[in-house]
């Protein structure tokens, strides 16, 4: 299938918000389907560069896709619109999230939970308030360069600007692939030149922009969700720094570092239990510790009021830590273990 004859199965449809602005979006309702998934892309915007994603997946879900469209100015005002469009369409829906993507799944799942079923963030970031330092200046970095990038594009060439987005996604994405998959991703980046225009990409631009305004974002926040949050980090994306992709498990990621954990606990010759959901038979697991570690912002009350208790009753010194990084482990066992 190529891009004609997907928008000819799946043309697109047009709903009138109650502000009187007009939200397009493709609907595909797979009468089969459980559960409905939203295909959220990454910073260029454009919903159309799924669309090969887009048919697989209505074979096992009802599917809905859609531009980030300039007539919504800032990414809350983008939230209320889809959440508008949800209900109308009497859905709640999975969001998954690529990049950009991620991060506007978090935010709307935050101001709008009624429409949120779970979430699938694929190479993203959060926007912790327990984020590390480092990781904040990284992503406030992007931030920056992303301004400065808008400050070209009023005096350089947008035919130049294209043709060096389409080498540099290129170069990037293309090494090892086969002739067929390089074949595949020539389409899809002529797909993405013809969409793309200077006003779109000026606008995503400060859609990026906006998502400084969403930080501070808490494990609470994401409470509906426990154990409906799936990440998938790839080691070789280079886009967001592993500290940025590390902040995103205050969300339900945090099974993930379990190894992690474990690794660094034997660096320290410390033998290590790791619990990142609270059992039934949690007070009986813990057993009897010199140390027990909470990471405050990844596990619930009742996991913490479990911890304590069991710390009262085996005389064990406890520990707890805000953040969940690999790098608060090591400085808390550096502190305990020396």
């Amino acid at each position: 299938m190529n891009i004609v004859e997907f928008r000819k199965k799946y043309p697109t449809d047009t709903l009138t918000l109650s502000s009187g602005k007009s939200f397009s979006y493709r609907y595909y309702k797979n009468s089969q389907a459980k559960t409905t998934v939203v295909l959220l892309t990454g910073g260029i915007g454009l919903s159309d560069l799924f669309y090969l994603h887009f048919e697989r997946f209505t074979k096992d879900f009802s599917v809905i896709t859609f531009d980030y469209q300039i007539c919504f100015t800032d990414n809350e005002e983008f939230a209320q619109a889809e959440s508008e469009l949800l209900h109308y369409l009497v859905e709640k829906v999975w969001l998954i999230g690529q990049s950009l993507g991620g991060i506007v799944a978090q935010i709307i799942a935050v101001h709008h939970a009624e429409v949120v079923e779970g979430m699938v963030l694929s190479n993203t970031c959060s926007l912790s308030k327990a984020m590390s330092p480092s990781a904040y200046k990284h992503l406030m970095n992007m931030i920056n360069n992303q301004k400065s990038f808008k400050r070209l594009l009023s005096f350089l060439s947008f035919p130049m600007i294209k043709h060096l987005i389409r080498r540099a996604v290129m170069n990037q994405t293309t090494s090892g692939f086969t002739q067929k998959e390089k074949e595949l991703m020539e389409e899809l980046c002529g797909v993405m030149m013809k969409l793309l225009t200077k006003p779109y990409e000026l606008h995503m631009i400060d859609f990026l922009i906006d998502a400084q305004n969403h930080f501070g974002m808490s494990r609470e926040n994401f409470f509906p969700w426990e154990n409906k949050v799936l990440l998938i980090l790839s080691e070789d994306d280079a886009t967001f720094t592993r500290e940025c992709k590390d902040a995103v498990v205050i969300i339900g990621g945090h099974d993930r570092m379990v190894c992690q954990y474990k690794q660094i606990c034997k660096s320290f010759n410390c033998k290590a239990k790791v619990f990142t959901q609270l059992s039934a038979t949690l007070s009986k697991q813990i057993g009897n510790p010199d140390l027990i570690v909470l990471f405050t912002n990844t596990v619930s009350h009742k996991m913490v009021r479990c911890a304590v208790e069991e710390a009262e009753r085996c005389n064990a010194d406890v520990v707890r830590c805000h953040t969940s990084s690999k790098n608060a482990l090591q400085e808390i066992l550096g502190s305990v273990c020396m």
